[in-house]
């Protein structure tokens, strides 16, 4: 069983060229493994790709990185409740990707592994799970999520992301030229227990309470105000889910 598992992983692999920036996955949560030959039809993002594949080329500092981590690290790979085997894993939180390989050689290619419900990957410490979510504009998008907070009435998640900021020219000698970078952020997102729907969650006191049922919002409340929570600190919030998670009232 355990074969064929691997033989299904390692179909999914595709070639990445080094230090290229490739688009956002294409396909849905449900994707099979597979190889992605299909070119983008978006002509602004093809317009992008190109412009930063260009600077790639120059000598111009772009500072940050695509990456959490630039290093591959040592991971364990399941597909399913199966478990495939320990790969050098590096993720790449701008386009939502993982970067794979067999070994830690630095002249071995990696792979890219195109994205599927059923796998995860505990790298670092995270697993990494490919899923369907909702952001705050509600828009539908597909990509990688880590559970930090189970419990039996609300699951919390965490998405580590980077996005691009194109850099701008001095404009003249009195004034410094604006550097292109990466920058990472980190934005959360919730389940409840029985509802096949992950949101965006916004993290003042207000609207987490709004997600809770009518009998739990004042004892929620008051634990917030005696337990000096901040929502905007990861720590406090997943202390809070735990608390939401032991009432017995919230479904």
């Amino acid at each position: 069983m355990k074969y064929f598992f691997l033989v299904v992983l390692l179909l999914g692999f595709i070639t990445i060229t080094q230090g290229q920036v490739s688009g956002q996955i294409a396909g849905g949560a449900g994707a099979a493994f597979g190889l992605d030959g299909r070119a983008t039809t978006d002509p602004f993002l093809a317009n992008r790709l190109a412009a930063l594949r260009k600077k790639n080329t120059t000598d111009e500092e772009i500072l940050g990185s695509p990456y959490l981590s630039e290093e591959f690290i040592k991971s364990k790979v399941y597909f399913g409740q199966e478990y495939v085997g320990e790969y050098y894993i590096r993720y790449n939180a701008l386009n939502s990707e993982i970067e794979i390989k067999e070994t830690a050689y630095p002249e071995e290619e990696a792979k890219r592994l195109l994205a599927n419900e059923s796998v995860r990957v505990k790298y670092g410490n995270r697993e990494l799970r490919f899923t369907t979510y909702i952001n705050k504009k509600g828009e539908t998008k597909n990509g990688f999520l880590s559970i930090i907070e189970k419990g039996k009435n609300f699951t919390l998640y965490q998405r580590v992301a980077v996005k691009y900021s194109e850099g701008k020219a001095a404009v003249n000698s009195m004034v410094m030229p604006i550097p292109s970078r990466y920058a990472q952020f980190v934005e959360y997102y919730y389940q409840e227990e029985g509802v096949n729907r992950i949101e965006q969650l916004n993290q003042k006191k207000g609207a987490v309470l709004k997600i809770l049922e009518k009998e739990d919002k004042d004892v929620v409340n008051a634990f917030i105000k005696a337990e000096k929570i901040n929502l905007d600190d990861e720590e406090d919030l997943i202390r809070t889910f735990e608390y939401m998670n032991s009432l017995d009232s919230s479904s």
